[in-house]
C-alpha cells in the first residue's frame, strides 16, 4: 500500500486503495466507530486519525481502508473500516501512531458522552458498504464502556 494515496470520495469518505473485487480466504475486516463526540473530542480524534492514516499507507497486508466522520448539532462520529489479507493488522494496531492513539484516545475519547464500537471478523469474500458497516458494528460489535 506504500504507493497508494488517500482520496476523498462519496461526500467526504477518505479511501485508501481500491475496493478488491475478490478476497483471499484469509482476508478479514476491522471496523471501529465512535459516536456522540463533542467538538473538542472530534478535533482530537481527527488529528490522531490523520497520523494513523499516514501509518496505514506503509503497513503490509492492508488491502483497503475507509475513514469517515461528521459533526451535526454539536455531536459527531468517526468510523474506520480496514480490510486485511492475513494477520498483519497487529503490526499497525500495536505500534507507531496507532499504538499511541489507542492509549491516548482511551483517556480523551471514551467518556460518558460517547459510544464506541469495535469489531474484527473474517471477510468471507464480502466488504460491507459504510452503511452496512455501521449496522454490523451496532448489532455485533464490542461496545467499549469505560468510566473515568
Amino acid at each position: 500500500m506504500e504507493n497508494k494515496k488517500w482520496e476523498i470520495v462519496n461526500g467526504g469518505v477518505m479511501v485508501l486503495g481500491e475496493k478488491p473485487e475478490s478476497l483471499s480466504k484469509h482476508a478479514f475486516v476491522s471496523l471501529t466507530r465512535g459516536e456522540g463526540l463533542n467538538f473538542a473530542q472530534l478535533v482530537i480524534n481527527q488529528v490522531f486519525t490523520l497520523l494513523v492514516m499516514n501509518q496505514m499507507k506503509k503497513t503490509p497486508g492492508l488491502l483497503y481502508a475507509e475513514v469517515e466522520g461528521e459533526l451535526k448539532r454539536g455531536k459527531g462520529y468517526g468510523q474506520t473500516m480496514t480490510v486485511w489479507d492475513g494477520k498483519t493488522m497487529p503490526q499497525l494496531r500495536n505500534s507507531g501512531s496507532h499504538g499511541f492513539a489507542m492509549k491516548f484516545l482511551g483517556w480523551v475519547i471514551h467518556r460518558k458522552n460517547t459510544k464506541t464500537f469495535y469489531l474484527t471478523y473474517k471477510a468471507n469474500g464480502n466488504i460491507p458498504t459504510k452503511d452496512q458497516a455501521t449496522k454490523i458494528l451496532k448489532n455485533f460489535g464490542k461496545y467499549y464502556d469505560q468510566e473515568f
